[in-house]
């Protein structure tokens, strides 16, 4: 195998292995959602799932067990829910906060550093 290749090579296998981190993740929470969503949790135990489960929010599947939280806690904690589903935008949906109010977060990070 030439360099290129091996280059390949070893890209592939980190994608694979990233593929299946996420599939991993599914599995783990998929129950432990289902079984917040059947109580009535703390608003610290809302924040710890939503914190966890933004990690992977990028692939669809967890994507819907953080909307399945954020639905089924948006009465009870209005609050914690709008900061998580801003956190979701700011991380990925960006382009969701352009022309909004909220676009001066798009920048928080310029902020800080100055």
């Amino acid at each position: 195998m030439n360099q290129e290749e091996n280059l390949l090579h070893d890209l592939s296998a980190i994608a694979q292995r990233f593929k299946d981190i996420h599939n991993d993740a599914v599995i783990a929470y998929t129950p432990q959602v289902q079984e917040l969503c059947a109580k009535k949790a703390t608003e610290n135990e809302v924040g710890w799932m939503l914190d966890w489960l933004l990690m992977y929010a990028g692939d669809e599947r967890m994507l819907k067990l953080y909307k399945q939280v954020c639905r089924a806690y948006w009465e009870i904690y209005p609050e914690t829910i709008a900061f998580y589903i801003m956190e979701y935008r700011k991380e990925y949906d960006r382009e969701s906060l352009i022309g909004t109010e909220y676009e001066y977060l798009l920048h928080e990070d310029e902020i800080d550093e100055n």
